[in-house]
């Protein structure tokens, strides 16, 4: 049931870290985020946009460039905000995908180009309550990129807003993998109680797979397919 639950992705019994170099797992990571990011992906920029990204990628430096391949998440639970704004010591760094999407939680996200404050839909931008908690994510992204160039623009998003997509089209599409292989890359999955973590992947339900493949679906496709002619590129 729980296999239903997280997606139609394949099974295996194979092993990224069998088929692939532990230390180089983050770089693979790294590498399914910019073939589907503002660098490549020609549904989010123009040729000719895409063109200066990646003139920008070459020049600017290391922090920068990987803002571009893939955003920088951090996140905070609304049941452990005090009234006032928190400290950055509370936020924890999450991996840019989809079950990082949690009801009750502000999302700090950024993405060279685009920066996103995202809250759950126990949070609605509507509650002024937790404004003090978007503040200081606004403060802390705005703050990060006052040098940038070009100056990236600032959402400030609830979940099921009509504008949501801008900052969800950026995250991997992790509910599509298999729950074992949700847990290892997100261990803070299992914080979550069993009616907790199935709404959340209940939330993807009609997500359509063959637009837009899983990292390990990714992976695993384009292992298969290099194995049997050779030469693919992994940013295929």
């Amino acid at each position: 049931m729980s296999s239903i639950l997280a997606g139609s992705a394949p099974s295996t019994k194979a092993s990224l870290d069998f088929a692939f170099p532990p230390e180089l797992v983050d770089a693979l990571h790294m590498l399914h985020h910019l073939r589907r990011g503002l660098l490549l992906d020609p549904s989010l920029y123009s040729a000719e946009d895409r063109t200066v990204y990646r003139d920008l990628f070459l020049r600017l430096p290391l922090e920068d460039s990987l803002f571009m391949m893939a955003p920088s998440l951090l996140s905070i639970r609304v049941d452990f905000v005090a009234p006032s704004a928190p400290g950055m010591e509370a936020f924890e760094h999450v991996p840019p995908e989809t079950l990082v999407l949690w009801d009750n939680v502000v999302i700090a996200g950024d993405h060279f180009d685009s920066l996103f404050v995202w809250s759950g839909q126990k949070i609605p931008t509507t509650d002024s309550r937790f404004n003090p908690v978007r503040k200081q994510c606004e403060s802390f992204l705005l703050e990060r990129a006052k040098f940038r160039f070009p100056a990236p623009a600032l959402h400030v998003l609830s979940e099921n807003d009509s504008m949501e997509r801008r900052f969800t089209s950026r995250l991997l599409p992790s509910h599509l993998d298999p729950p074992e292989q949700q847990l290892a890359h997100f261990p803070s999955l299992a914080s979550l109680s069993d009616n907790e973590l199935y709404a959340l992947r209940q939330k993807f339900r009609f997500y359509d797979d063959s637009l837009d493949a899983s990292f390990r679906r990714w992976f695993w496709t384009t292992a298969n397919v290099s194995s049997k002619i050779g030469g693919v590129s992994l940013c295929k």
